[in-house]
């Protein structure tokens, strides 16, 4: 049978397991096919949102952070980012979109959807004949990383946020907007930020901008130092200084200067262009993401001492020292809750269904302290089962 013999109900159920591309291709292929995606225009888009950049809530999250503010009346910075924040926090898990603001997501989407080609050689770099194409539920969840962090970035590297708060999240100062923010992510959630993050600063090292140990690990004679200052970024501590200050850029700015440079004045000219204050301040996200971390281990699961030792699925790679020292890809212990599927993720269901629901939906302190006396949240059970395999 013909596409073109099917009815208006049934073309319009097609367009609804397509991509967004997809959908915008096949409705101009004929006026019949337009005037069937006009019928059900909003639906199918959000439709073909949720194929092509799922998930819809953290990228609408991320749109709306980088709204203006179209108020005019002047506003200090902790309490224009607490407005940002209430708002994107009462994001359903089934938002309406408007034309406008999916127009806003498909940019961000893209580029997220471009990560997720790359991502593999990142994942397996050393391992490379493992290396293989993401699956469309890997896919989902390094999205999630990538908008989860793309939203912090806007939000608390920006210039007006580094100005007024320079210094890291302190885990004394339990209302940080930083820690808020973090808490509404589920553990899972936090275990893909924290991959992720673990593979973007190993490229910054590596690939963008080594240090002269990696330069000289790449030749088997010694270089003079005129010619290794020209290759690499510098040792010690100031290099250092210098990756965390890189791990301040958006996943777009990552992009550009992955795909888009190849020398050192290329890369050298994009941080000049950052400003002269660029380097003046650090990431912040790996401190606040260990801050809420060991907060949800100590109170919400009591994952403390020999009984968090007995969970070894849940780890933060991001937050090991040393790992980019080694040229090995992190194994597969240390990501059975990660984004790529494991073997043996399925066995230890109940404990991830547990901790893809630990998020707090404000984010303050108190709703945390809320749940945690009400007993909300049942604390985390391992089997002897689970914890031998």
């Amino acid at each position: 049978m013909s596409i073109t013999d099917l009815s208006t109900e049934i073309l319009q159920k097609i367009f609804e397991y397509t991509e967004l591309q997809d959908l915008l291709h096949l409705a101009q292929t004929s006026k019949r096919n337009y005037r069937a995606y006009l019928g059900r225009r909003m639906p199918l888009l959000e439709c073909a949102m949720h194929n092509s950049y799922s998930p819809l809530p953290s990228l609408l999250k991320l749109a709306m952070s980088n709204e203006p503010d179209k108020s005019r009346r002047p506003i200090g910075t902790e309490l224009r980012i607490n407005l940002v924040l209430n708002r994107i926090l009462t994001v359903s898990t089934n938002p309406k979109l408007t034309l406008e603001m999916i127009k806003k997501m498909v940019h961000y989407g893209k580029i997220a959807d471009r990560w997720t080609e790359l991502y593999p050689r990142l994942r397996w770099r050393f391992a490379s004949d493992n290396r293989r194409l993401l699956h469309p539920r890997e896919k989902e969840r390094l999205r999630g990383a990538i908008y989860h962090h793309w939203t912090y970035t806007t939000l608390f590297h920006s210039r007006s946020f580094t100005n007024y708060s320079p210094d890291p999240p302190s885990p004394a100062v339990l209302d940080d907007p930083r820690h808020r923010l973090l808490r509404t992510y589920s553990t899972i959630q936090h275990i893909h930020l924290s991959e992720y993050l673990s593979h973007i600063e190993h490229l910054v090292e590596l690939d963008l901008y080594p240090s002269y140990s990696v330069v000289l690990d790449h030749y088997s004679h010694t270089l003079p130092f005129r010619s290794l200052s020209k290759l690499g970024w510098g040792e010690g501590s100031e290099y250092r200084r210098l990756v965390r200050d890189i791990m301040k850029l958006s996943p777009a700015d990552l992009l550009h200067l992955y795909e888009h440079t190849s020398t050192k004045s290329e890369r050298a000219d994009f941080l000049c262009a950052q400003g002269v204050c660029f380097g003046d301040v650090p990431a912040t996200m790996n401190y606040a993401l260990s801050t809420v971390s060991v907060e949800r281990a100590r109170y919400f699961w009591g994952l403390e001492g020999e009984m968090r030792k007995g969970i070894p699925s849940i780890q933060f790679p991001s937050l090991k020292p040393g790992r980019m020292k080694e040229e090995v890809d992190l194994s597969d212990e240390e990501l059975v809750f990660g984004i790529v599927e494991l073997g043996g993720r399925g066995k230890l269901g109940e404990l991830e269904k547990g901790l893809a629901g630990d998020g707090v939906e404000t984010g303050e302190w108190e709703s945390f302290c809320r749940l945690y006396e009400a007993g909300s949240r049942a604390p985390v059970v391992v089997t002897e089962t689970e914890d031998n395999e």
